[in-house]
């Protein structure tokens, strides 16, 4: 079933149409809001407030303008930088399973030495990110956790899709970077 299919049968009122929404988007937004550092419980809260804010708007929902996917991920992006800008003073943290991928498969017998080294990795990865401008962290998060496609970023962002290609660049770059250093 598709996006556009859900939200028609929630706006008719079946109520198990949204709760297939939040399924379908209840991982990839935890990992999207992990990505600007917010801490589990604070993910969960405001990916709740997400839903929530989504499902009392959803009649002013407009498919023609953007994809809800992107529509849903704006809201989620708003409600992150609202809660950055409260909690600045914070130290900012990225939960693990935002960076890097589930290794379905991985073998449970895995050398300590081995978990260490992934451990300190996925560290490493995060601090870095944490470090990139918020600009450029946002499109990267969006591009590679969420694995959006450009012109989904550019209308989350609100810019132009040749903004986007240059603010993942440059991440990118910043990130390498930073990593090289930490390796030093």
């Amino acid at each position: 079933m598709d996006d556009g299919f859900l939200i028609r049968q929630t706006l008719a009122g079946n109520p198990n149409a949204f709760r297939m929404v939040v399924v379908r988007y209840q991982r990839p937004l935890f990992r999207f809001l992990g990505g600007f550092g917010l801490g589990q419980a604070v993910a969960e809260d405001l990916a709740q407030e997400t839903f929530l804010r989504a499902f009392r708007n959803l009649p002013r929902y407009d498919g023609s303008k953007a994809k809800f996917s992107s529509w849903l991920f704006t809201i989620a992006k708003h409600l992150a930088l609202n809660e950055k800008a409260r909690a600045s003073q914070r130290a900012p943290h990225v939960d693990a399973s935002a960076i890097e991928p589930e290794a379905a498969g991985r073998d449970v017998t895995q050398g300590a030495h081995e978990a260490f080294e992934s451990a300190e990795r996925r560290t490493r990865v995060q601090q870095a990110l944490q470090r990139l401008p918020e600009i450029l962290r946002s499109a990267v998060v969006l591009a590679y956790l969420k694995e959006l496609s450009m012109d989904e970023i550019a209308t989350v962002e609100g810019c132009s899709v040749g903004a986007i290609k240059l603010r993942i660049f440059r991440g990118k770059q910043l990130l390498r970077a930073d990593l090289a250093k930490s390796e030093d």
